[in-house]
């Protein structure tokens, strides 16, 4: 018997070896191994990291940067109880229909824009604390700033696509409920009112029908959704940190505000026009920000202006293409699972084009990517039971309350310079109930063929935006 053993040993050993030395005379085979590891690359979490906690738990990197904000969730665990509001938090399908809005907007100003770039330079830094503001109508994030003389502290959406910051105002004609007092520009002592005359006055758009007084620089700014800010366009200083203020910035102060916003005192706004804060600040930031999404709504992150020293770690750059201009491009030529790169022709990303956003949630993709990545991560996630999602368009969910952790394939995107950014698979889910998660990845709807990366798959991931340098970096681990 022990023989027989032997020999059915020694003939496994043999085929075994045979087999490896096939293998090394076609390729090698440590190529195999890799390739064969590559294609499985995946990313195991605990169930419960996939949901917001009831314990806040702040960034400690972010807790370590000089110049900081504590910012917290005003719907999360961070929350401070004497400011609360209840306010149900937006469903999927919510998020949908106000993600539909936003890209139809961002669609509709693409195809005359253009911009301009600087030189780099070698800028200060200024980092202030970000939080997850998913309760809002929108999946939004917050930052908090200080605007006026004394300051007053007012939690403002942050938004790469906007071009104006803007508050609600006293005496406010119509506004909507917001968690901190408006702001009073009669209690400042630095607030100026801009005439109508000022060459400034051109970087907004004005109203029809002009709030008094008519001599004053009005503005109005309207979103895809169909909410507005109407009122006069300003001048204030911005604190953004106790060391930090910027004198003579230009806002709009809002008398008329309505639409779906949350709590927020109003908006940041980041993109490449002449009003957005980027642009600004540059001869002191040099068109350099960065952001830090948090993981979840009980956790924090920050958005920095100006470089970092030291730069974050194993950061990657990729090109931001001018064209997309006041929004931010990238030359995404496609995109991969388990760290394999799909089999999807790259005129189907480059020929529209690809724009990075903060303030839509899910990651947008024309039909013939979106269906083949669809189908791969469905396949890959055959493991876990799949339910039926809030509505027709949400239709890859999934039920993880069998299971104590979830494996999930690392997400990757592929541009045109070699780079390849890798998110974490757990990234590519949103939380759809207290057990179940959705794909984060939709259809581009008719009639707009971009493709968007939203917010959802950034999360954790510093995003650094070098305006003057004509890129975009990305590093794991931010927050």
């Amino acid at each position: 018997m022990a023989t027989s053993i032997s020999l059915v040993g020694l003939s496994c050993f043999l085929l075994s070896l045979c087999l490896v030395c096939s293998l090394k005379e076609g390729y090698a085979f440590e190529e195999l191994i890799e390739s064969y590891a590559e294609s499985y690359l995946t990313h195991n979490f605990e169930i419960s990291s996939l949901f917001a906690s009831s314990i806040c738990n702040h960034s400690t990197k972010a807790n370590e940067r000089e110049s900081t904000f504590r910012v917290v969730d005003k719907y999360g665990p961070c929350f401070q109880p004497s400011l609360h509001r209840s306010v149900v938090p937006p469903s999927l399908t919510d998020i949908i229909r106000s993600d539909r809005a936003r890209i139809y907007s961002i669609q509709a100003r693409l195809s005359s824009n253009s911009g301009c770039r600087d030189h780099i330079v070698e800028p200060n830094s200024l980092r202030i604390p970000v939080i997850d503001g998913s309760a809002f109508n929108t999946l939004s994030y917050l930052v908090t700033v200080g605007l006026g003389t004394p300051k007053k502290d007012l939690s403002l959406v942050f938004d790469t696509g906007s071009r104006l910051t803007w508050t609600q105002c006293e005496p406010c004609r119509s506004c909507y409920n917001q968690s901190e007092p408006r702001f009073d520009r009669d209690d400042s002592d630095s607030y100026v009112s801009i005439p109508r005359t000022d060459p400034v006055c051109a970087y907004v758009q004005r109203p029809v029908d002009p709030p008094h007084p008519v001599k004053s620089c009005s503005y109005e700014i309207s979103y895809g959704d169909g909410s507005y800010s109407v009122g006069f366009f300003s001048k204030e200083t911005l604190t953004m940190s106790a060391t930090e203020k910027i004198n003579s910035f230009l806002f709009g102060c809002g008398t008329d505000n309505k639409g779906k916003f949350g709590l927020e005192a109003g908006m940041l706004g980041l993109n490449q026009e002449d009003a957005s804060i980027v642009v600004q600040t540059a001869q002191k930031y040099k068109k350099i920000f960065s952001y830090c999404l948090p993981s979840s709504a009980s956790s924090t992150g920050h958005l920095t202006f100006g470089s970092q020293t030291p730069a974050p770690a194993n950061i990657k750059y990729t090109k931001l293409v001018a064209q997309k201009s006041p929004f931010y491009g990238l030359d995404l030529i496609g995109i991969g699972l388990g760290g394999k790169k799909l089999n999807i022709l790259e005129s189907i990303f480059t020929t529209p084009g690809t724009i990075i956003d903060s303030g839509a949630v899910f990651t947008y993709l024309p039909r013939d990517a979106y269906t083949t990545f669809r189908d791969a991560f469905r396949e890959a996630m055959s493991a876990y039971p799949r339910v039926t999602g809030p509505s027709a368009s949400i239709e890859t969910c999934y039920d993880f309350s069998k299971s104590s952790s979830v494996t999930v394939p690392e997400i990757s995107f592929f541009f045109k310079d070699g780079t390849v950014v890798g998110i974490p698979g757990k990234y590519g889910l949103i939380e759809y109930s207290s057990t179940q998660s959705c794909l984060g990845f939709q259809e581009s709807y008719a009639g707009d063929k971009y493709s968007i990366i939203g917010n959802s798959v950034q999360r954790t991931m510093e995003v650094v935006y070098d305006v003057a340098g004509q890129r975009v970096g990305f590093a794991p681990n931010g927050c």
